[in-house]
């Protein structure tokens, strides 16, 4: 098995495709889409198990295969890999489930204004998505499938997605009996906040045992967890980090240099994702000149990290030769940096301390913050960015020797 610590040139394959599509995969030929892989010098890519459409995109007994799908996508997308030597995870939404949450909205999270977590008619923000909460019957669901997944497939990674009870927590029945069985005030934000903690680390639990269960060699990531809110209680459950950070969209450029200095504090693996999309994700209709793309790669190989980049297949099945052929252009310069960055330790001459704003590691919420990253927290950063100096981050719980 090929570890996430040896592969620094990544892509990590978006393919959230509705039920309404025609043709899903029709186009799809392993040659050729390992052809293109290895032409960019990719030698890890991360593929889709379940999208955000609650679509499965292999033969399963226990999800929803996309209807429109007629092949096993990801067993072939696995096996065409493993035959070249190229790493391969499999990627599954967890919280973000349509198919799921029209199915049983009884299982969707409920806001303080007790009102489910799904789209609202007539609105059409940019990401919209039923949202499932951890704390109902939909976690045996989603833990069924990762076991069929785990158990059938030779993946070497899972990727979980979307692993969060919405901030400061979910008032839904599944919740409302748990806090009271625990003690705990559903009116209250504190409250709120600790009991969705709970439900987030118990799942994480779940969801390991159950990889080290079917695939103990297998890396698995918890996306929505490398921040300062998260990353302490997650790390135990966590083979490695991944920082995602598309600096076009709504991320900007001081959020990654922010967490991957204060992520490498907890030692393990960071993978660090920009994307190839002029903006962020689904820009379909954009493509990152091969200059910006250079400099985001360079910046994350800056930070000790490795690199995934950000895509979304055709969905008839195949890759966007242009796409890779400007990753390949990063890609070919990144192969003759990672040398230098592999096994390098950073230097620091500043720390910054990133004070939490409530008492204790357990209630570390910077409210009102977009992506991690307040004004004050971006405004550090930028400072010592373009004072040269070399810095790092850290929280009151670290040890500042």
């Amino acid at each position: 098995m090929i570890e996430v610590s040896e592969s620094y040139r990544q892509v990590h394959l978006d393919f959230h495709t509705s039920p309404l599509i025609r043709d899903v995969g029709s186009e799809f030929k392993p040659e050729e889409f390992i052809e293109t892989l290895r032409r960019a010098s990719v030698n890890s890519v991360t593929v889709f198990a379940k999208c955000h459409h609650g679509m499965s995109y292999y033969d399963t007994r226990v999800g929803v295969k996309h209807p429109a799908l007629r092949i096993d996508l990801l067993g072939k997308m696995v096996e065409a890999c493993h035959n070249y030597g190229v790493r391969v995870a499999a990627y599954y939404s967890v919280c973000w489930d349509s198919h799921m949450g029209e199915q049983h909205p009884e299982w969707l999270q409920v806001g303080l204004d007790g009102s489910p977590l799904r789209p609202k008619p007539f609105e059409r923000p940019y990401y919209s998505w039923e949202t499932l909460c951890l704390n109902s019957p939909y976690t045996s669901y989603v833990k069924a499938q990762l076991e069929e997944i785990l158990g059938r497939y030779e993946v070497d990674g899972i990727f979980l997605d979307i692993v969060s009870q919405r901030r400061p927590g979910c008032i839904c029945r599944y919740c409302r009996e748990s806090m009271t069985s625990l003690g705990l005030d559903y009116s209250d934000r504190d409250d709120l906040r600790s009991h969705s903690r709970i439900v987030e680390e118990r799942f994480m639990k779940e969801a390991l045992r159950i990889v080290e269960e079917k695939r103990p060699s297998a890396s698995i990531f918890f996306n929505g967890m490398s921040n300062l809110n998260m990353a302490r209680m997650a790390e135990p459950y966590m083979s490695h980090y991944e920082i995602e950070s598309l600096p076009t969209g709504p991320w900007g450029y001081y959020h990654f240099p922010l967490y991957a200095r204060y992520l490498r504090n907890f030692g393990k693996p960071l993978v660090g994702m920009t994307g190839r999309f002029h903006t962020s994700w689904a820009d379909f209709g954009g493509l990152k000149s091969s200059s910006q793309l250079l400099y985001e790669v360079g910046r994350i190989l800056g930070h000790g990290c490795a690199v995934s980049v950000g895509d979304q297949m055709h969905p008839r099945g195949f890759l966007d030769r242009a796409v890779y052929e400007n990753i390949g252009a990063a890609y070919r310069v990144a192969e003759i940096a990672e040398k230098v960055v592999r096994g390098s330790e950073p230097v620091y001459e500043a720390a910054i301390l990133a004070l939490p704003r409530t008492r204790g590691p357990d209630k570390y919420v910077l409210e009102g913050e977009v992506f991690g990253v307040d004004d004050s927290l971006a405004g550090a950063v930028k400072l010592l960015l373009e004072e040269k100096v070399q810095f790092g981050v850290i929280d009151p719980w670290m040890d500042f020797s």
